[in-house]
């Protein structure tokens, strides 16, 4: 796998912080119900204007039904094209259609383009009332094919992210998938701060052109000294620059894969494990979980708990000092502010879960 990490840098998290189940819903059914029926209304009055307006002149001028409806239009529309000829009674009528016609026409197409407006705004302030509380959360940049992946992931993880995303058209598919959304050029800060950036555990820039992602690093890591962020690299010299621009890891979705096929091709056992069946309870996983202090592994051994949880392997502790255990033995104690890594099922992690009363992230 390519994956190349920035010395010292290292992910901040925040344990305390609750991760939602599902995105948040921001079109609001009754809100939808309301404006609906403002609109239909305003349809509806102006339809009754056209068609009393229609049905007179035809009565009292004797027009065609083509001619009538054509009249009563450039009358309500004050368009004014001339009389067309109008009997003594049928300027009564006009009149009358005048005064009364087109302000009923007037406030109804008003309203409709209030409606239609208001709600286009409403729902992205809910949008972005909601992106206004969460903290902790990654914010992805760009939503390509590897902004999906990685949002799809982060789903399964019950995580919290924003999108950030300059196309129109892209943003409405991630919105229809759920997802918080900011439009605009992740490169700005005012976009970044929009998504929330302060309060921020991660970012990933996943721009198509490593370029952007460039822009994205330095104005991620300008405004917020601590984020883990991850940023995507396609050119062979992309990596370095990334890295003076602040990425704490630079991953190479090229390299990944063709890694991944080479593995798959010369060790195909090692790889079916590894892929075991993702995302069942029995399937094979990694798990990554954060010791606090009072829970139940504090200062317990690796051998102790092993009684309470034999089908736990763990695989590392990495002690809040920076130093890494790796395959630790029997003896080494655990410690608050441990990162430790595991092995089992995804039922062995949800009951680590359970005992340590902390997040274990799944890899």
């Amino acid at each position: 796998m390519r994956v190349e990490s920035q010395p010292g840098t290292r992910r901040k998290t925040n344990e305390s912080a609750p991760l939602p189940t599902a995105a948040p819903r921001f079109r609001n059914d009754h809100d939808d119900s309301h404006a609906l029926q403002v609109m239909f209304r305003c349809v509806l009055a102006l339809a009754a204007v056209v068609t009393v307006g229609s049905v007179g002149f035809s009565l009292i001028e004797g027009w065609s039904t083509w001619k009538s409806i054509y009249f009563t239009l450039i009358t309500i529309t004050t368009v004014g094209y001339g009389d067309e000829g109008l009997s003594p009674y049928g300027k009564a009528y006009a009149a009358t259609m005048i005064v009364g016609g087109i302000g009923v026409a007037t406030y109804s197409l008003s309203l409709l383009v209030q409606t239609a407006v208001s709600c286009q705004f409403a729902w992205r302030r809910k949008m972005q009332s909601s992106i206004d509380h969460i903290t902790d959360h990654v914010i992805v940049c760009g939503f390509g094919r590897m902004g999906q992946a990685v949002c799809d992931q982060l789903v399964r993880e019950e995580a919290p992210f924003v999108v950030v995303e300059p196309k129109a058209e892209v943003c409405e598919l991630a919105l229809e998938r759920g997802c918080l959304v900011v439009h605009g050029n992740a490169a700005e800060d005012s976009v970044l701060q929009q998504a929330g950036i302060e309060r921020a555990r991660s970012v990933v820039c996943a721009a198509a052109c490593d370029s952007e992602n460039v822009f994205i690093t330095l104005s991620s890591r300008e405004l917020n000294k601590d984020l883990f962020i991850v940023s995507r690299a396609d050119g062979s010299g992309a990596t370095r620059k990334l890295q003076r621009a602040g990425a704490s890891l630079v991953v190479s979705p090229h390299q990944t894969a063709g890694a991944k096929v080479a593995t798959t091709i010369i060790r195909p056992h090692v790889s079916d494990l590894l892929d075991l069946g993702q995302g069942s309870a029995d399937s094979f996983c990694l798990g990554e979980l954060n010791v606090q202090e009072g829970c139940i592994l504090d200062g317990r051994s690796v051998e102790d708990f092993g009684h309470t949880e034999p089908h736990i392997v763990f695989v590392s502790i990495l002690r809040k000092n920076g130093e890494r255990v790796v395959r630790p033995s029997g003896a080494e104690r655990f410690q608050p502010g441990d990162t430790v890594v595991v092995v089992g099922t995804g039922e062995d992690l949800v009951r680590m879960r359970e005992h340590v009363d902390s997040d274990v992230v799944t890899l």
